[in-house]
């Protein structure tokens, strides 16, 4: 079994990160949040949100304040489709 099939993820968004789109974005666009939106959850800016769904690597602490904010495991970003 692989990463993403023990996180569960909805199909909607297994199908958009097949497409090559981020799973950060893929998830906040399937829950339907805006960039303001998420970047207000998780008390990151705007230009971070936009950078991490654009590949850049921050450190792992920004990753889990995003999961928290979508309430997904903090692992969740740490998956990349096969």
């Amino acid at each position: 079994m692989n990463d993403i099939a023990k996180i569960q993820l909805p199909e909607a968004v297994l199908e958009a990160m097949s497409g090559g789109i981020h799973i950060v974005r893929a998830y906040r666009e399937f829950l339907g949040y805006s960039v303001e939106e998420l970047a207000v959850a998780c008390g990151l800016s705007i230009e971070e949100i936009e950078n991490i769904e654009a590949g850049y690597r921050y450190d792992k602490g920004y990753r889990e304040r995003i999961a928290r904010s979508l309430s997904l495991p903090e692992d969740t970003f740490s998956v990349e489709v096969p």
